[in-house]
């Protein structure tokens, strides 16, 4: 008898690709009797980490990247000067980025294709799809923000910013859209996810007070749209065994802090304000659905996300209850480590209670798979 760890080790000495190792996986999956028989123990595991040397190699891939920054810099730096008083700073940031991203793409080819290491390739096409969406924001911007003398105010300069982060947001989009057609790398989901998000906040920058009024909304409407692509993603794969499901997990990733930002901009008008007692209260009572949803999801990312929300609407509350700073940091801190510990432990109790309120049939029961008893 064999296991998905086999499938995987066969998938990563090259006896199996990793499309070959996924749909294996699948068609074994689906000679269950039922969705709950293939579904173990429906764990969040972290696929990307294999061992320490994954670590290792990341290590040196960050490092290199430092380095090679570095050195492009100093080569073309007798040159700096000149690009940026004749408005060609934009051509300069390319000419020191993208030869470090070419570098990096080499080394997710090696260690994504031909090694099937996760953790490093991830690392190598996150610099890649930094350094393409900077070079591509600098260049298509036309930027002469690092001469002095054309900006003569808090607009402009915005307005050049502005530009360049519209384009280096898109340039990232594009760079991991191109990493995922190439590497099918699950991660990808997150960098794209993430840059297109960042080109939107960047947009509504333009329009000033009016973006600030409307950005809680944004980040809302953008969280629940990343967050229905991963719920696409996961009724595709209700046993979460191929890579469907890790496509999901990465999107959750990018969903969850826009959702928890967006219901703190519209509940109290800023992402980073301190709430009143009935904003707290308010958005106590939010975060409690999401924790139920994600309950519902089997999906981790959204209570994870939340936790920096919780604790600070929690502690406005416990502070209204009275005592002073100190009390009410040990009671909140007490509250809020009790909570999770009791949810961990008993997630899958939880989840059985919660998904007694859901429907057990059709699309439901495949975005909300059920918990084995």
């Amino acid at each position: 008898m064999f296991d998905r760890s086999d499938i995987r080790a066969a998938a990563d000495a090259g006896i199996l690709t990793r499309d070959q190792a996924n749909r294996l996986e699948a068609f074994l999956a689906t000679r269950a009797d039922s969705v709950t028989k293939a579904m173990p123990e429906q764990t969040e595991n972290l696929r990307f980490l294999n061992n320490f040397n994954d670590i290792f190699i990341t290590t040196g891939i960050v490092i290199l990247a430092m380095g090679l920054t570095a050195i492009t810099g100093l080569f073309f730096g007798p040159r700096f000067w000149t690009m940026v008083s004749g408005g060609s700073v934009g051509a300069f940031g390319a000419i020191i980025l993208m030869p470090v991203a070419g570098v990096m793409w080499l080394l997710a080819e090696y260690f994504g294709r031909r090694r099937r290491m996760l953790l490093p390739s991830m690392a190598a096409i996150t610099v890649f799809t930094l350094y393409s969406g900077l070079s591509f924001g600098m260049i298509t911007s036309g930027i002469t923000g690092a001469n002095a003398e054309t900006i003569t105010s808090f607009t402009q300069a915005w307005d050049t910013l502005g530009n360049t982060g519209m384009g280096t947001f898109i340039g990232c989009c594009g760079a991991g859209a191109i990493a995922w057609l190439r590497f099918r790398l699950p991660f990808c989901m997150f960098l794209m996810a993430v840059s297109a998000a960042a080109a939107a906040y960047t947009f509504a920058g333009f329009f000033g007070d009016a973006g600030l009024i409307f950005g809680g909304f944004l980040s809302i409407v953008i969280g629940l749209a990343t967050l229905g692509a991963a719920i696409w993603f996961d009724q595709k794969d209700p046993g979460r065994i191929t890579r469907l499901s890790d496509n999901a997990f990465w999107l959750h990733v990018a969903a969850a802090p826009q959702i928890i930002l967006g219901l703190r901009g519209m509940i109290m008008g800023s992402p980073d304000a301190a709430p009143s007692t009935p904003e707290a209260t308010l958005l106590l009572a939010c975060l409690i659905g999401l924790g139920l949803l994600s309950l519902a999801l089997n999906r981790r990312a959204l209570v994870v996300s939340s936790l920096l929300s919780f604790w600070l609407a929690l502690g406005q509350v416990v502070d209204a209850v009275g005592g002073d700073a100190t009390t009410g940091f040990i009671a909140t801190a007490m509250l809020l480590g009790t909570g999770i510990i009791l949810l961990g432990g008993g997630w899958h109790t939880a989840r059985r209670w919660v998904l007694g309120l859901a429907p057990k049939t059709g699309l439901a029961a495949r975005i909300f798979p059920p918990e084995p008893v």
